[in-house]
């Protein structure tokens, strides 16, 4: 029973046969115990010594995102800075204390040292993991669970996938190459193309399929992709959860995630009766389901003996709900994430001639070779690319990430215990915006992460993906998609701005990491 559940009980209790003045009396009490509970916790932690940023009442400090006054990019590095010197302190996501740490000693020590006290990702509340439309197998398993399912999926991932999964992801890129090259050049919404390449990949990757998104315009896919994350909804459920809960309000478009699970469905059961065995991401979750992944295949070291208690384990969990679950968050995350990232990369391209040059220079080297052929080893010789790709993925990622405590922890040095089921906050966004970590963070420099100049960061400062176990574990092949595409583009056209094209950059209010209007370049054939 929520808070708000109990005192509609109550009052309807309180108003039965009494008169007008007991009736306001009794009104007030209530009102005033709804107050208490939504209040009670501000203040416990600054008594235990940590800062805090006065919170207003059910907004906490989040007025201004949920009423998205303020792009999230931008919201998060204010807090930030009003947060000074301190290395963490309680940020209040509407009702909850939420721990905002800033100093990346901590974040390693909690994300990586301590990860036993924050196994779990916090960015569905507890109280609407539950409900159907916000379960997303991987991401929303727990503890052992989540453990199991890692180990067996991981292998899609690897490393030793890589130079396969080039080839996939090779031939979307080809595709939206042409399909640029029939449109007008003036003012294209790369956005726009960046989401058609995304969505082909997970076409390919994880389903062996070609959606051939790129050739038909106003795509299902892609528009129930752009339509997944909608801010309102990820900042009522995460401020007022218990509101959310009562009006069945998801933390997704519901719509989206319908489709996609319908999608995913049904793909699962044509392979199913088809009895077609296909070396994609869906072709592993069927072998864990159906206990037919080797110790070879899982990338275990032990023998099959050692292998099958764990590999029982993990059949069990692998149901065709979790399977079509999980891939729907591959769906969300694949697609979000590589749309995003690219796209921002052409921007900043466009911009930062002279860093285009460089590009230019390495992809026209290796092209000299390869051609459009590129493989696994030739995207491993992107090394100026790769640049690009992390410093964009520097001053635009997702602007922080979230862990729920799992086991009371305290804070060495305070008086105050992080207590379990309370969030802990990275703001990725305003630590690589932090001029003590990048200087000039304003300023487009791949250089930052130069073999020379990588050791340099500061451990902990740069987490675009996340940190430790919980790391993203698509982090490699969203980098692949995007250093593929990059080489593409770059090898037949000059990307400039156009009249369109914001400078610097307006973040939407109603979107994570996107431009207010669009992202417009100008392309200009090289051929």
């Amino acid at each position: 029973m929520t808070i708000i559940g109990d005192c509609v009980q109550a009052i309807g209790a309180l108003l039965a046969g009494i008169s007008v003045t007991q009736a306001l009396v009794a009104i007030t009490i209530v009102l005033v115990y709804v107050y208490y509970q939504l209040t009670k916790h501000y203040g416990v932690f600054e008594k235990q010594g940590l800062f805090s940023i006065p919170p207003q009442f059910l907004f906490g400090n989040a007025k201004d995102l949920i009423l998205q006054k303020t792009p999230m990019i931008t919201f998060f590095r204010d807090i930030y800075e009003k947060f000074g010197n301190h290395g963490y302190g309680i940020y209040y996501d509407g009702i909850s204390p939420t721990l905002f740490v800033k100093d990346p000693e901590l974040i390693k020590t909690i994300a990586i040292k301590d990860f036993d006290h924050f196994t779990d990702l916090a960015f569905i509340p507890e109280q609407l993991a539950h409900l159907p439309m916000n379960e997303f197998g991987l991401a929303n398993a727990l503890g052992d669970e989540w453990r199991a399912l890692k180990s067996s999926i991981s292998p899609a991932f690897s490393l030793k996938n890589m130079k396969n999964i080039a080839t996939s992801i090779n031939a979307p890129a080809l595709d939206l190459i042409e399909s640029l090259k029939k449109v007008p050049h003036d003012e294209v919404l790369v956005e726009k193309y960046a989401g058609y390449f995304a969505m082909d990949c997970i076409g390919r990757i994880v389903f062996s399929m070609d959606f051939q998104t790129a050739k038909s315009e106003g795509n299902e896919f892609v528009r129930h992709g752009d339509n997944f994350f909608e801010v309102w909804r990820f900042a009522l459920s995460s401020m007022l959860p218990q509101v959310s809960k009562i009006f069945n309000i998801s933390v997704f478009n519901p719509k989206s995630v319908e489709y996609f699970l319908k999608l995913t469905a049904g793909v699962l059961n044509g392979r199913d009766k088809s009895r077609i065995q296909a070396n994609d991401v869906l072709g592993l979750m069927m072998k864990i389901r159906d206990q037919n992944l080797t110790a070879e295949e899982a990338g275990q070291e032990h023998s099959e003996d050692d292998y099958a208690t764990k590999k029982a384990m993990a059949s069990q969990l692998m149901t065709n709900d979790m399977i079509n679950r999980t891939l729907m968050q591959f769906f969300m995350d694949g697609y979000d994430t590589v749309s995003a990232v690219t796209t921002m990369s052409l921007y900043y391209l466009a911009t930062n001639p002279e860093v285009q040059d460089k590009a230019v220079e390495e992809v026209d080297r290796i092209a000299s070779r390869v051609g459009a052929n590129i493989t696994g080893e030739e995207v491993n010789e992107l090394k100026y690319v790769d640049q690009v790709f992390q410093e964009t993925a520097r001053m635009a990622p997702f602007a922080f990430t979230l862990r729920r405590c799992t086991k009371d922890y305290k804070l060495q040095g305070t008086d105050a215990t992080i207590t379990k089921g309370m969030n802990v906050m990275f703001p990725i966004v305003a630590l690589h915006y932090d001029p003590k970590y990048f200087p000039e963070p304003e300023h487009f420099d791949p250089e930052r992460f130069s073999p020379e100049n990588r050791s340099q960061i500061v451990p902990g400062s740069y987490i675009p993906f996340g940190l430790g176990p919980r790391e993203c574990i698509g982090m490699k092949i969203a980098k692949m998609e995007a250093k593929i595409l990059l080489y593409q583009i770059l090898r037949n056209f000059r990307l400039e701005p156009c009249a369109q094209t914001k400078i610097p950059v307006q973040w939407r209010t109603d979107h994570f990491n996107r431009i207010e209007g669009g992202c417009y370049l100008k392309l200009v054939p090289r051929y």
